[in-house]
């Protein structure tokens, strides 16, 4: 009886020291300090902001003096007009052609060679034509009250020192008048009254 005490003794000794040392193991692991938690990251990456839409570039409109009228604008008249053309008699068509394509710098002109009429483009909806006159009485084709030719500019005065710089003679300066134009006035080689004036006001 006494050696199987013995026996059993002897076999819970070493679990014993297994309980121990697992108990010293967890004690140890208590008193130890702690390292600090790493932050947790993401495995995939950051999203990139989304890039805005590209807005096309607008062409800005180049600026038009309060005077200059535009292009597209329509001008209301009960029949239907859309170009304006002023007719005249020219005894001089080689110096009317001159005084207008160069001088005056309107480059978009005809000279139709066979019926020897030139056509000049004056704007939008707007051109003069000069011919020759037609056989009869001169007064029937050259009326003595001729109208003159009234012409909008950006800048009077501009055009008139370059006008005077080629040679040309004025009968009035730039002048501001009463109804809101800056008028200046000249004659082309046949005696018609050109207007260049400029709306400073409306």
């Amino acid at each position: 009886m006494a050696a199987r005490k013995l026996r059993r003794t002897a076999r819970k000794k070493p679990a014993a020291r297994k309980v121990t040392r697992k108990a010293s193991q967890a004690r140890a692991r208590a008193a130890a300090p702690r390292r600090a938690a790493r932050p947790r990251t993401s495995a995939r990456p950051a999203a990139r902001p989304k890039a805005k839409p590209r807005v096309a570039a607008t062409q800005r409109s180049p600026q038009r003096s309060a005077g200059a009228p535009s292009a597209k604008t329509a001008v209301a008249n009960a029949i239907g007009l859309v170009v304006q053309h002023m007719d005249y008699t020219s005894h001089a068509l080689d110096e009317i052609k001159r005084f207008y394509t160069e001088h005056l710098g309107f480059a978009q002109f005809e000279h139709d060679s066979e019926a020897n009429y030139l056509s000049v483009k004056t704007g939008p909806s707007s051109s003069l034509g000069f011919m020759p006159p037609m056989p009869g009485p001169p007064e029937q084709w050259r009326p003595p009250r001729e109208p003159g030719i009234y012409l909008i500019v950006q800048d009077v005065d501009r055009v008139y020192r370059d006008l005077r710089a080629k040679g040309l003679q004025f009968e009035q300066e730039p002048t501001d008048m009463f109804y809101g134009h800056r008028v200046a006035s000249l004659r082309d080689p046949e005696g018609r009254a050109v207007f260049l004036a400029q709306i400073v006001r409306r």
